[in-house]
């Protein structure tokens, strides 16, 4: 039995943001990035990420809303946009002495390639749209926790500051995953120690 349980952000833990496929709107619906966010925040973000709608609702909802686009040409873009970051080459490491379990904001759909890729090393997997629920909110954490064993160590990592109160409020002990990389020697000198 493993005496760590890790639990891993995927986005800007594990693989990029969407950050390419939002540069592409940008570019494509010509507002600037700030206004394309903002819609996109108001009127789909939480429905996007808590699965109360379709991808293709999604899709649609882009076409109608930025009638300028070519979708088909988004829709590349979004499959190239989870590229992988350092962090995804220490899970088989990480695996050899902990539990690896996924907790993120995200679509199944979207994270396929990631999830394939570490299949061999995951205990479980927790996405936001697929349980109808997204973090920071609580009730995401739960569900994830329900998945872990309470008598053994659970470390959390998130690039969003945001998203690591509630781990805490759990008990969990969380690491924030910074651009330069330097959560991943935090992991390391935890679990390996």
């Amino acid at each position: 039995m493993n005496k760590f349980q890790l639990v891993l952000d995927v986005g800007g833990v594990l693989a990029t943001d969407l950050d390419l496929f939002w540069e592409e709107l940008v570019n494509q619906a010509g507002l600037p990035y700030d206004k394309i966010r903002a819609i996109y925040k108001t009127e789909i973000r939480e429905k996007l990420w808590q699965g109360e709608i379709s991808e293709r609702d999604f899709w649609q909802w882009l076409s109608y809303t930025f009638p300028k686009i070519n979708l088909e040409y988004l829709q590349i873009v979004m499959q190239k946009s989870l590229v992988e970051l350092e962090g995804i080459q220490h899970v088989d490491k990480w695996s050899t002495v902990s539990d690896i379990h996924i907790l993120s904001n995200h679509r199944s759909e979207w994270l396929q390639p990631v999830i394939d890729r570490l299949h061999p090393f995951l205990t479980s997997i927790t996405v936001s749209a697929d349980v109808g629920v997204a973090k920071p909110n609580p009730g995401i954490y739960n569900i994830c926790n329900d998945q872990l064993d309470p008598d053994r160590q659970i470390v959390f990592v998130d690039n969003k500051k945001e998203n690591l109160s509630p781990a805490v409020e759990l008990g969990w002990q969380t690491i924030h995953a910074d651009p330069s990389n330097e959560w991943i020697g935090k992991v390391d000198h935890l679990i390996f120690r």
